[in-house]
């Protein structure tokens, strides 16, 4: 997938040797798949995808409206913030 989409950056975490940032992702099982896009995390999920069923989702989160993204993530936040208040 990554030579399909040089326009992507594809990463492995060792999550042994980087057990704090793990822990912050909170990655509990191995493989975790995990794609962000504009630095919000879009999709996450444990287990690995068939090759076919990545690059779909590589479509996906590439057609995603970012601008709702972050409306979405923002209101998310403002009702979080109101129920610890």
């Amino acid at each position: 997938a990554s030579e399909k989409h040089p326009d992507a950056t594809f990463a492995k975490l060792d999550t042994e040797a980087h057990q704090g940032l793990a822990a912050a992702l909170q990655i509990q099982s191995i493989p975790t798949l995990m794609i962000f896009r504009d630095g919000i995390m879009v999709y996450r999920d444990a287990g690995a995808l068939p090759p076919a069923a990545l690059e779909d989702l590589i479509g996906q989160v590439k057609a995603l409206d970012m601008e709702d993204v972050r409306r979405q993530v923002a209101e998310a936040n403002a009702a979080r913030d109101a129920e610890s208040q």
